[in-house]
Order: C-alpha cells, then sequence, then structure tokens
C-alpha cells in the first residue's frame, strides 16, 4: 500500500519563528517520552531540540516542514522516520542502541551515533519524515474496552463499533485483549489473549459484563493502514518507541488477532464516513469511538462531526441508542501536558455526558471513577 506524503512548507523558506517553535514542540515532546517511560526517546529530543536551535541535521531533516501545526506531530514523524531507517538495516551502528532490533547500548554514545545517522541520511530522513503520523497504539483500549463493555452493558443490546482514525483497525478488536490491575486481583477478556494490558488499571472497572456480543466493527482513517501490509507493518513498528518492549509486543499480538477477528475498514474521513455509516445504523446499541485522534481532525471538520452526532441522536431511541465515545486530551491545550485524558462517554437519546474515568496518553493507568462531566470553565 502506497502511503500519501504529507506537503513541505508551502513554498517559503523556514523562518526563524519556525525554527524556536520546533525547538519548543521538541521539548514538548521529550518531556512526554519521559513521562510515558522512554528515557532513550527523552534524551533524542532533547538533543534534537538542541541540534534545530544550532541549525545542524535534525533542522535540515525539518525545516521544510517546520510551518506546520502542531497537529502534524512533526518531531513523532521525524522520530518515526529514523526509527524506519533503523528496521529497514540502513543505520547499523544507531542499531546497536534500539531494544525493537535487539540492540543493547542504551544510552552511552547514543546521541552521537544518532547524529552523525541523521546526517549521513538527510535526503532520505527528507522524505521519510514526509509521511504521516500513524500510531495504532493499543494500549488505549485499556481504558476504550472498559467503556465499550459498560455501555454494552447499560444498555443490554449488541454492539456496533465504529472508529475514527482507526489506522489499521486493530482496536476494533478490544474484546479479545487481557485487561487488569498489578496483582492480578481485577481481570477482564481472555486469559490466553497475545495482547496483555494487564497493569494499566489503577481502579479497576466495575459493572462490567463477562462477555460482549460485538455485533459489527467498522473503522475509518483518511491514511488507512493494512495490518496484512508488510509496509504498512512497518508503519505501525517504526512509530512505536524503540525502548518499549511491551508497547512492541502488543503490537505484534494486535496484528495476529487482526488476522483471526474480521473487520471493515475505509478509507475515507471522520466526517463524510460517519455521514455515510450512521444515518443507516442497524438495530441495537452503536459507540463512535476515537482516541488521541480529534487533534488531527481539521477544526471545521470536527464541528461537522459534532453537528452529526447530534442531528442523529435526535432520531435515537432506547432500542437503537447512539454513543460518542473519545479518549482525547483536555481543551483547549489538547496536547499532552502530563495530565491524565478523560474518558467521555455523550448517549443519546439525551446527548447526557459522563467521564468514566482518566487515564494517561498510552491507556495506562486508568482511573475508573463514572460521574456527570463537568466541562472545564
Amino acid at each position: 500500500m502506497t502511503t500519501m506524503t504529507l506537503p513541505p512548507s508551502a513554498g517559503r523558506p523556514a523562518t526563524e519563528a519556525d525554527r524556536s517553535r520546533l525547538v519548543a514542540r521538541l521539548r514538548n515532546q521529550a518531556t512526554s517520552a519521559a513521562d510515558l517511560g522512554s528515557p532513550m526517546y527523552a534524551t533524542l529530543l532533547r538533543g534534537a531540540a538542541t541540534d534545530v536551535d544550532l541549525g545542524g541535521p535534525c533542522w535540515r531533516v525539518m525545516s521544510g516542514f517546520a510551518d506546520q501545526p502542531d497537529s502534524q506531530a512533526l518531531p513523532l514523524r521525524f522520530m518515526a522516520g529514523v526509527h524506519r531507517l533503523v528496521l529497514r538495516r540502513h543505520a547499523p551502528a544507531l542499531a546497536m542502541h534500539y531494544p525493537s532490533v535487539g540492540g543493547t547500548a542504551g544510552l552511552e554514545g547514543l546521541w552521537s551515533t544518532f547524529l552523525s545517522t541523521v546526517a549521513n541520511h538527510a535526503e532520505e530522513l527528507i522524505e521519510l519524515t514526509g509521511l504521516p503520523c500513524q500510531t495504532n497504539e493499543v494500549g488505549r483500549s485499556a481504558a476504550l474496552g472498559p467503556g465499550l463493555a459498560w455501555l454494552a452493558a447499560q444498555h443490554d443490546l449488541p454492539l456496533h463499533h465504529r472508529e475514527i482514525g482507526t489506522s489499521a483497525g486493530l482496536n476494533l478488536r478490544w474484546d479479545a485483549f487481557r485487561y487488569g490491575t498489578t496483582d492480578g486481583t481485577s481481570t477482564w477478556g481472555p486469559a490466553d489473549s497475545p495482547v496483555d494490558l494487564v497493569g494499566h488499571w489503577v481502579d479497576p472497572p466495575t459493572d462490567l459484563p463477562t462477555t460482549v456480543e460485538v455485533a459489527s466493527r467498522e473503522g475509518c482513517d483518511p491514511n488507512l493502514l493494512d495490518p496484512a501490509s508488510q509496509d504498512d507493518r512497518e508503519t505501525l513498528t517504526a512509530a512505536v518507541w524503540a525502548d518499549m518492549p511491551a508497547r512492541h509486543g502488543r503490537l505484534k499480538g494486535a496484528l495476529a488477532l487482526a488476522e483471526a477477528i474480521p473487520a471493515t475498514t475505509t478509507r475515507a474521513g471522520a466526517g463524510e464516513w460517519l455521514a455515510d455509516v450512521l444515518p443507516d445504523r442497524p438495530d441495537g446499541l452503536t459507540v463512535v469511538s476515537h482516541s488521541v485522534v480529534w487533534r488531527y481532525v481539521p477544526t471545521d471538520e470536527q464541528d461537522a462531526v459534532i453537528r452529526l452526532l447530534d442531528d442523529v441522536g435526535g432520531s435515537a431511541t432506547a432500542s437503537s441508542p447512539l454513543v460518542w465515545l473519545r479518549l482525547e486530551p483536555r481543551p483547549p491545550a489538547m496536547v499532552y501536558d502530563g495530565t491524565p485524558y478523560p474518558l467521555l462517554a455523550t448517549t443519546w437519546p439525551g446527548g447526557e455526558t459522563v467521564e468514566l474515568g482518566v487515564a494517561q496518553a498510552h491507556g495506562q493507568d486508568l482511573r475508573w471513577s463514572p460521574r456527570p462531566f463537568v466541562p472545564d470553565s
């Protein structure tokens, strides 16, 4: 499958203001990496920020994209591009430091090797950095999964799952994952699942059914990936931080489940796809979900999606309810700042919103506490 490359800046040279903004974005991403358990990426992103400030090789690679908005996730695309070099065995010295390919050299000498790699492969990295950000983080199902199961129990109806920003559709197979607390006192899902999310729950969910009847699974993404494609598997692997082996293991397990559990995915934007699938939705409970996707959806399309959900929700009934389930940063910043993300569910008829709990950006540290949602003032 061919993946569309994002265009560089619109024909003008990058400015000093562009460079300053990029330095700040790299440093912010470094903080996120440190908070989320990746000392390797925290080190590299801090180094890249300094190098961009000095006009070095990292700036050469990223300068053509530097005026793009935060929603284009340039720091993550850059890091995924370097990871692709490693996965393709184009950077053997750097691979010695990358656990994702068996590297054990650690942080000592990492930055200098990374910088040399960027300098030696700058032209290739400009092309790779132009690829869209694609992180199908299955860890987020640690929050979405119990949300979906809880909703199914509340309504006692067959569940029709519709996911926007589905990437490769891996989270559409959420009911085949294993969930639980670190001590194992509260678990849910098949004990032999290849996707192990035990340890992601801090305050575990309550009132979950033993099983859920998922009647249909569908998703959309403007940059849809095929879990059976080797090229697209590389795209997904490159986006997972190289020093987080548990995440790589979960990705491998989710790809195996995608082979076994059918789901329908469509290359389309959220607005056009929902306008097609929601008005004629089947009887039962329809849940539209997304996680860490909203920032990538243009503002006008966000508005269209919200209007559509409200309009379609106006015709929802007790036997055919509609729910909007999402795990996203709190507005207005809509970026990771260390604050847990709320898991929100808006249900029609009625249009009432409940905050089911909070979790971190990769779905970890779920604290389940259903209550009426009160927007931040």
